[in-house]
């Protein structure tokens, strides 16, 4: 018998779980964020939790993109490469499992962001900003920490390979 954490099934679950969760905090942030915001932490580094209607992508990224092109764009293509790496994620499940949920990260994070858009009229809700003393985040989401945790898995698995083996 296939050993759970490996199976199809428990990554699907996993999936689902994790966008449920995602789009809750979402209603959450849209429900009580929306007359005040807050702030954890101390002087030099702080956490911002405030409510924010990203209409494009990363730090607004086409935001300013004609309506027909972003939803080309922000739905459809990014549908299409959800889907394709879900496929891609599922099918290496077992036989490589730490590429296989960095890049599952990845799509369900688009695929969390891509909700969003499809049910709050092409916008994302953002609502955490990271500052450290003078450094400060975009707007950001769960969904985006998934994805940039699966990129960042896959960066430095590609960096610890040996350098004949990456050429």
């Amino acid at each position: 018998m296939e050993r759970v954490t490996t199976s199809r099934w428990f990554a699907v679950l996993l999936g689902l779980v994790f966008i449920a969760f995602d789009q809750w905090i979402k209603v959450l942030a849209l429900l009580s964020l929306a007359a005040q915001s807050f702030k954890i932490g101390g002087s030099f580094a702080w956490l911002d939790i405030a409510l924010s209607l990203n209409p494009g992508a990363f730090l607004s990224l086409g935001a300013g993109l004609a309506p027909a092109v972003k939803q080309l764009i922000f739905i459809v293509g990014v549908g299409a490469v959800v889907c394709w790496a879900i496929g891609w994620a599922l099918s290496r499940w077992a036989s490589s499992p730490g590429k296989a949920l960095a890049v599952y990260c990845i799509a369900l994070g688009g695929a969390s962001n891509l909700i969003d858009r499809v049910l709050r009229d092409g916008h994302v809700v953002d609502y955490l900003v990271l500052n450290l003393g003078s450094l400060h985040t975009g707007v950001f989401n769960l969904a985006d920490i998934a994805i940039m945790a699966g990129a960042a898995a896959l960066l430095v698995a590609e960096l610890r390979k040996p350098r004949q083996a990456r050429g």
